[in-house]
């Protein structure tokens, strides 16, 4: 079956005054004491994903009898992470005010459980007490076959898959060049971004979360050489994308084997569909992505006060054309292993990490803020006051 690559992508195109931000944000679900909340417990994520079912009314998803997800109608989700990490998805929304509210909503929820199990939902990047092999991994299809290639693939991508959470941040493009530019920047930035929402304490990493995916699957994650150089373009992303080994394709609920394939070889054979290349295109995890929305993948769970912070730095940044120029030129010097060496500095050391001109990246932090808050409404700095 024919079909056009980069469609996927050009669906994602908004107009300029229609730029919206959503978030997604993980937390642990663990007991008072910070224990294990394994998914098929008595008063587990399974059971609190039904009692939230209730709560909220919105339709649930399930494989083989076991609750998934969470739906609403408008788009809101409640989503499971493989071990159990419970992800709020907001809906794309143009006002922080909105994600704000909706992000409430949630919490809200949240507190009803709390309330009936007395459990604790923590917004950090590591779980506080367990390791992979303590932790229950979510009863679905795919991660059946996902958990043996990322034990083959690297030393700590079981401890991705159960141990670690993260806050993403989804934002628009207009058109390709657009889409690049912004893609490149949050590459370019992603040492700073990792430094100012390091919060995974743990064998002495500020962000030991961020470590782990630097130690998960290199084919797959961390920052894309070919990307972030200038003048990528969208023809690179695919290109990348061609090259990455495939897992999976779905048939009929199904997750079908195909690890050791080239989808450059796949989609040559004629037998590709558009749904394969879309689910295809989840299957990477580098510090950024398209999805078909840019989504920034560089920061730990934090609070959701941070977690709206961030989206107001991407709203302030990278839908302002001059102040998104801006941003990019402050590592624009910095060579490819110059933003690597950054990045693992980031994961160490945090903001107190040294960037390759000698300075910590907290003085890069303080920059990109000035260039945020330079033409930011009296909403929007009260939105990133907490990085402020």
């Amino acid at each position: 079956m024919s079909f056009d690559l980069s469609s996927f992508f050009t669906s994602g195109h908004r107009p300029k005054d229609e730029l919206c931000i959503g978030i997604e944000s993980e937390r642990f679900c663990v007991t008072a004491d910070q224990a294990v909340v394994q998914y098929s417990d008595s008063n587990g994520i399974a059971e609190i994903v039904e009692q939230l079912r209730v709560i909220s009314g919105w339709k649930a998803k399930y494989e083989k009898g076991n609750v998934m997800s969470l739906h609403a109608a408008d788009g809101r989700a409640i989503t499971l992470e493989p071990g159990g990490q419970i992800e709020f998805g907001t809906t794309p929304q143009i006002k922080l005010v909105d994600l704000e509210s909706e992000i409430n909503h949630y919490r809200e929820m949240l507190e009803q459980v709390i309330a009936s199990t007395g459990h604790q939902f923590l917004c950090v990047g590591v779980h506080p007490s367990a390791e992979p092999e303590q932790i229950e991994r979510l009863p679905k299809s795919r991660y059946d076959i996902l958990e043996p290639h990322l034990q083959q693939a690297d030393e700590l991508g079981i401890h991705m898959m159960k141990t670690t959470a993260g806050v993403q941040i989804n934002f628009d493009h207009s058109d390709a060049e657009d889409a690049m530019l912004k893609l490149r920047t949050v590459f370019a930035l992603s040492p700073v971004i990792q430094a100012m929402f390091a919060n995974s304490p743990k064998h002495g990493f500020k962000s030991w979360r961020g470590h782990v995916w630097t130690r998960t699957d290199n084919a797959r994650c961390g920052i894309v050489e070919s990307l972030v150089a200038p003048n990528s373009t969208l023809q690179d992303y695919i290109e990348y994308m061609l090259d990455v080994p495939m897992l999976f394709i779905d048939r009929d609920g199904v997750s079908i084997d195909m690890r050791g394939k080239s989808f450059r070889d796949y989609y040559a054979s004629g037998d590709a569909t558009a749904d394969d290349w879309s689910l295809h295109l989840s299957t990477p995890f580098p510090e950024v992505r398209f999805r078909p929305q840019i989504e920034l993948r560089c920061a730990d769970a934090v609070s959701d006060e941070k977690s709206v912070a961030l989206a107001a730095l991407v709203k302030t940044v990278f839908y302002d054309p001059s102040n998104l120029q801006d941003a990019y030129e402050l590592t624009a010097d910095w060579t490819y292993a110059q933003r690597m060496a950054t990045l693992h500095n980031a994961h160490k050391d945090g903001l107190d990490g040294l960037t390759p001109n000698g300075k910590p990246l907290r003085d890069y932090a303080e920059r990109l803020l000035g260039i945020a808050s330079s033409k930011a409404t009296a909403d929007q700095l009260r939105f990133l006051q907490p990085l402020l």
